[in-house]
């Protein structure tokens, strides 16, 4: 890779500053490298390799329930696949709020409440475990999405991995549907259908074969 083409935008990319990141990203991207590496020159750490499982799966397209946030994703999908984005969806808000609040912590997505009037979770990683080769997932209560204010104070340790957490939304969310399709009072306007418990199965699907494309490896 030659580093002088991007020796200006890493002296001013911040993490705080997502344009600062984007420009940093595509000039790595115009010197050669591709996402893997590009994340870790931003980020001064390899990912794990579900992150670009999820990326090559598509991303925005995935039908999941989770809003991606703009950092890492924004900034793994190269130029030739129309990425990095110029500039950062409402998820920018949220994410600088966690930053503020504890800056190893890397936030990933923000998973909707199962039931109305709960909190909202966002997934995160911590720099300092990635660093150590572990891609541990901690997660914070927040207001439901797209509403920017975080409940704790403290990010609390919720799963192996991402694709792990999301595995056990997933698997949550189909149970549910299939015990509410089969209620005598699943009629009418908001009942369950069949054809939303085999979207949840698919998505459950999705999630399971991500966590085997990526073998829970991390990016050495």
């Amino acid at each position: 890779m030659n580093r002088e083409t991007a020796d200006r935008p890493r002296s001013e990319a911040s993490r705080d500053d997502y344009a600062s990141m984007a420009r940093l990203a595509r000039a790595l991207y115009d010197s050669g490298p591709g996402p893997r590496e590009v994340l870790r020159e931003c980020y001064g750490v390899g990912l794990p390799d579900e992150v670009f499982a999820i990326v090559d799966a598509g991303l925005w397209s995935l039908d999941l329930l989770a809003y991606f946030t703009n950092q890492p994703w924004q900034l793994a999908v190269p130029p030739d696949r129309g990425g990095p984005a110029e500039a950062p969806d409402p998820m920018a808000d949220t994410e600088l709020l966690v930053l503020a609040l504890d800056p190893d912590l890397m936030p990933l997505v923000q998973i909707p409440a199962a039931t109305a009037g709960a909190d909202d979770r966002i997934v995160c990683y911590r720099i300092e475990e990635l660093r150590a080769g572990r891609s541990t997932a901690f997660c914070l209560r927040a207001a439901p999405y797209p509403h920017s204010e975080l409940r704790d104070a403290e990010a609390l340790r919720c799963g192996e991995s991402l694709l792990a957490v999301l595995y056990e939304v997933h698997a949550d969310d189909l149970r549910r549907l299939e015990e509410e399709l089969h209620q005598p009072w699943n009629r009418g306007a908001g009942s369950v259908d069949r054809g939303e418990v085999e979207a949840a199965h698919a998505s459950l699907e999705l999630i399971q074969r991500l966590r085997g494309q990526s073998g829970g490896r991390q990016e050495g």
